[in-house]
């Protein structure tokens, strides 16, 4: 919730505390309510009952805002006693949502609904809810709904294309028909921009813009804070836009790496347009796609002459979005397609990886003092459906002895603990065999791949970051290959990269017999481990520089053919026709991958 709420009667604190917190300057917000305040700030209202809910509610949203979500919790709370409010509940459920409390969160949703039956975004909420709970048809279908009821609703729809690739049968075509129509109805072609002001020089410094809601604690994040530095400046200049909901330190920092960054959170989309094409920004990128809180609809008017999507689920699914970064490994060249946007390869993939500087050394492999191998996985519930749960029960099956660690994210909230036991059981695998861990510390989290042998990947939504971290903490992962999915193909993508495209799988049934294989050879296991945090670091996923070159050669060459449309002079080099764009092909290291659409478990 955003607040604009009349000064008088107001602390002086709160009002100065509610503006930080809308300009994104999370902590001076955060130094503003301390106790001294908060205790003058109760006065206040014990003084002035008729606005004693507003004190609450500033108090609760502005806790919420910089992280103190305990104390959010208590001013809620204390307005829901006397004061039945909808978006009140929604509130409430969204912070147990975020501490993991998914029984909490059904709870208050449900409240809300009961007060806002008519609330779309209450039922967004929920639909995301029950996905979270394993019942992701539902929770689609509640989406579909929801869009009925509202079908301008861009980010009600981006949710929808969001989680319909969370379903295991999902099929490319529907998929496409899906994202055109969320084209079509959200942004339609007409709203673009003809003709642009960049001057069409091929060969002058680049201005190139990056428009992301996750410059903040998340992997994106991630990526950026390893490559931004490597930008030559003489070549590219880096605007970014950060449009977080809730800025952090690793925003702070993202912000330093930026030539010039904007906040941009609750910018109005044409006042966004306005900004980007007064910056002149040559190069648009949009980073996530239909990710939430995305402006793929400022996209459409197209501010900037070249467009690109990256890293986003698919397809974006507008005629103004020119290009779409990939690898041939990801988004093999069958798979153009389903594309709208070009297919634009980058010679050493997609991922940079910064590992974090809190790291511990690779510990000892776990099977070779417990006496037994641990398989893992360290995915959310959203990617931990009943698929490859089967899948996984196969494995354990084949392998008597082993144990199953998942950390699921979240609290430990007893209702999703009994989800996943109840499923092994279902399964043939007792819960003794199953020991599910909740939220955990970032350095606590990376100590526990030492308790694991071997990562069992998710699917149709692979794991990306939790491989990335697994393979750093000397852990190798089994991954299920789709055929033409992205987010199916992003564990072979990283697999790739260090020489481990064998523990790639085509089928449920390879998964089963690469995972037993790997199982049973503890030598190799053992020699797997204590090489993969060198053999990481040799390769292009640590190295920033060839990652930004690769970048800087692909916008070059898009500027090349952008100018050549403008009627300027540039050679007609063949390397800049097509998906040629920055051909650099990994294919030649998936051996082994067959692009076949993976069975059923009942195979096994």
């Amino acid at each position: 919730m955003r607040l604009d709420i009349p000064r008088h009667a107001l602390p002086e604190f709160l009002v100065e505390a509610n503006a930080a917190v809308n300009a994104g300057h999370i902590s001076q917000a955060s130094e503003l309510i301390n106790s001294n305040n908060i205790e003058k700030a109760c006065a206040v209202a014990a003084e002035n009952p008729s606005c004693a809910d507003v004190i609450y509610l500033m108090l609760g949203v502005i806790s919420q805002k910089v992280g103190q979500l305990k104390d959010a919790l208590k001013w809620y709370e204390g307005i829901l006693e006397h004061q039945q409010n909808a978006l009140i509940a929604n509130e409430i459920a969204n912070i147990y949502q975020t501490v993991g409390r998914y029984s909490k969160v059904v709870e208050y949703r449900m409240k809300a609904m009961e007060l806002e039956p008519e609330n779309i975004g209450i039922w967004s909420n929920l639909a995301v809810d029950m996905m979270v709970l394993g019942k992701t048809e539902e929770g689609i279908g509640l989406l579909r709904r929801t869009l009925e009821k509202n079908p301008t609703n861009s980010a009600v729809h981006s949710n929808l294309l969001w989680y319909l690739h969370y379903l295991p049968d999902n099929d490319p075509h529907m998929l496409l028909e899906e994202h055109l129509r969320w084209g079509q109805m959200q942004a339609p072609p007409h709203m673009a921009r003809t003709s642009h002001e960049n001057e069409p020089d091929p060969d002058r410094r680049l201005r190139v813009g990056y428009l992301c809601p996750d410059f903040r604690l998340h992997p994106t994040a991630n990526t950026f804070n390893q490559f931004l530095d490597g930008h030559d400046r003489e070549v590219v200049e880096v605007y970014g836009y950060g449009n977080v909901a809730k800025p952090d330190e690793v925003t702070e920092q993202l912000k330093q790496k930026f030539d010039c960054y904007q906040h941009i959170y609750g910018m109005a989309d044409q006042a966004l347009v306005d900004l980007i094409e007064k910056d002149k920004i040559d190069i648009l990128v949009g980073i996530g796609g239909h990710v939430g809180n995305n402006r793929l609809v400022a996209m459409a008017y197209k501010p900037a002459p070249i467009q690109v999507d990256c890293g986003g689920i698919n397809t974006s699914g507008m005629e103004q979005i020119d290009y779409r970064l990939t690898d041939s490994l990801l988004t093999p060249p069958h798979s153009q397609e389903f594309f709208v946007e070009e297919l634009v390869y980058l010679p050493g993939g997609l991922y940079c990886f910064k590992p974090p500087d809190f790291a511990p050394p690779v510990a000892g492999l776990p099977a070779e003092r417990k006496g037994y191998v641990t398989f893992g996985s360290f995915n959310g519930t959203l990617k931990t459906n009943a698929y490859i749960v089967s899948i996984w029960a196969a494995v354990l099956r084949a392998n008597e002895n082993s144990r199953f660690l998942m950390k699921i994210g979240g609290g430990n909230d007893e209702l999703l603990s009994e989800y996943y036991f109840n499923m092994f059981e279902r399964l043939g695998v007792s819960r003794e065999r199953v020991e599910i861990h909740n939220w955990k510390l970032p350095v606590e989290h990376l100590q526990l791949y030492g308790e694991v042998d071997i990562v069992l990947d998710t699917y149709p939504v692979n794991g990306a970051m939790t491989m990335l971290e697994g393979l750093w903490m000397g852990v190798p992962a089994i991954s299920l290959v789709g055929k033409h999915g992205f987010l199916s193909r992003m564990g072979l993508s990283i697999l790739s990269r260090v020489g481990m495209e064998f523990f790639a799988a085509s089928t449920a049934r390879e998964y089963v017999a690469k995972a037993t294989a790997l199982a049973n050879n503890l030598p190799s296991l053992a020699k797997i481990r204590a090489s993969m945090r060198q053999r990481m670091a040799c390769s292009t996923l640590r190295d920033a520089k060839v990652f930004a070159r690769d970048l800087e050669q692909a916008y070059r060459k898009m500027w090349h053919r952008w100018c050549r449309s403008q009627g300027a002079d540039v050679p007609n080099e063949e390397s800049d026709a097509g998906t040629e764009v920055c051909a650099g092909s990994m294919e030649s290291h998936a051996h082994g991958v067959t692009e076949a659409t993976p069975g059923s478990p009942e195979e096994i």
